[in-house]
């Protein structure tokens, strides 16, 4: 197998997470995480529900205070593993427990926070290898059902929060059940595909100091793969096709060959490929909070902060980026990605869970009427308009603007 082959198979599969060897898995054992509870003084339950789609029984854990009649929310939504094992509840990440550490810190601040098994992991059923992020966000949305109709806990507000990948699963769940809110954690962009994952590969591999010329061979092979993917009529002619190319390239082991096909020829990729992100980030008309940091290596502040801003639709909608931090929201220290990550003892800065929380209580929805102050334009015969008050509201206008509206919110 080829060297550059080789790398371009390692890095979308371990570059999120899961992908840990024992011996990492014991070095990081090393390594303290203070914001790990020892204790939690609020309610715990474990749960299970059904996705009435197709039957699927899941399983989670369920966090909400002990005193109080009222509570904002949250279903956490992972972002996508191809390594091994995939994400369980506490969405593990090179020994950081990210949403063990997240669904604490709620909590503590009031909120009911519901963390669940992806299908096929822990105690959930189903499969997780055969499954697209149709199938994940269908389960998300199946977990917000229940929470607001079974869970016996009077909500205030209840929505999504989704850390990289998880938050384009909450744009497509929020189709299956509408959340009143989304938090994107490094969740959210405009690239296309290709052009993601070639700049990714490229800030990466650099930030490791591998030579330029090795970098451009992956980003060619990583834009070949796609290519193929995006042009196949179904997967069995991408699995024919990548087959074919990485014998071209060299490989000559019929393990190595299986090995790329069964990667990249998934129902998750083939889907993934044929995304498009801004339609995605238009498609849902609430109010969306999109994080990013300004040293994430994986979804660059820089490329897509201020895009995502424009495409967002809901007056109530943010987009920030916190300086210095990575993808996990750690204070990023060599500036190296995914490598560095498990050496910060914090999982993530607090300072971002009080920006979601600030941002999730100043969420209003409800009836408006008054006065336009602003429209903007979200298709030839449609407009959302923002009305004068004491707080914004958005509505939906069929008609060309005008001095005043009422509509629902």
């Amino acid at each position: 197998m080829s060297l550059h082959l080789k790398k371009l198979l390692i890095l979308p599969v371990c570059l999120l997470a899961a992908c840990s060897s024992a011996f990492d898995n014991l070095l990081f054992s090393l390594v303290p995480r203070p914001q790990e509870p020892k204790d939690r003084p609020y309610e715990i339950k474990e749960v299970e529900f059904i996705n009435p789609r197709d039957g699927t029984k899941l399983a989670g854990e369920i966090t909400y205070p002990s005193s109080g009649d009222k509570f904002p929310a949250f279903v956490l939504i992972s972002g996508h593993e191809d390594g091994t094992p995939p994400a369980g509840r506490d969405y593990e990440i090179t020994g950081h427990k990210y949403f063990f550490v997240i669904s604490d810190l709620l909590t503590r601040r009031g909120y009911a926070v519901l963390r669940f098994d992806n299908r096929g992991v822990g105690k959930s059923f189903g499969d997780y290898s055969t499954a697209s992020d149709e199938e994940f966000a269908s389960d998300a949305a199946a977990v917000l059902r229940w929470l607001r109709k079974s869970s016996g806990l009077v909500l205030s507000k209840s929505g999504f929060l989704g850390h990289s990948q998880g938050g384009i699963k909450a744009l497509i769940a929020a189709s299956h059940e509408k959340p009143d809110y989304v938090v994107a954690l490094a969740g959210l962009g405009v690239e296309a595909p290709t052009q993601f994952f070639v700049r990714q590969n490229h800030a990466i591999n650099s930030a490791q100091g591998m030579e330029s010329s090795k970098i451009e061979q992956i980003n060619r092979e990583i834009g070949d793969i796609i290519a193929i993917l995006q042009t196949s009529k179904n997967l069995d002619e991408a699995r024919l096709r990548i087959r074919d190319y990485a014998i071209e390239s060299g490989i000559t082991k019929d393990k190595e060959i299986r090995k790329l096909a069964d990667h990249f020829a998934t129902n998750w990729w083939f889907e993934e490929v044929r995304r498009n992100p801004e339609d995605m980030i238009k498609s849902y008309d609430g109010p969306i909070l999109a994080l990013f940091g300004s040293k994430d290596l994986l979804v660059s502040a820089s490329v897509n902060e201020e895009p995502v801003r424009k495409l967002m639709l809901h007056p109530h909608s943010d987009a920030y980026a916190f300086e210095g931090l990575n993808h996990l929201f750690q204070e990023a220290r060599n500036g190296t990605g995914p490598y560095e990550y498990w050496e910060i003892e914090t999982t993530i800065e607090e300072k971002v869970v009080d920006k979601i929380d600030l941002w999730t209580r100043s969420v209003h929805t409800k009836n408006c009427s008054g006065q336009v102050a602003e429209c903007r334009v979200s298709a030839p015969s449609e407009a959302w308009c923002i009305l004068q008050g004491e707080s914004p509201c958005r509505v939906r206008s069929s008609q060309p603007p005008v001095s005043s509206v009422a509509f629902v919110a």
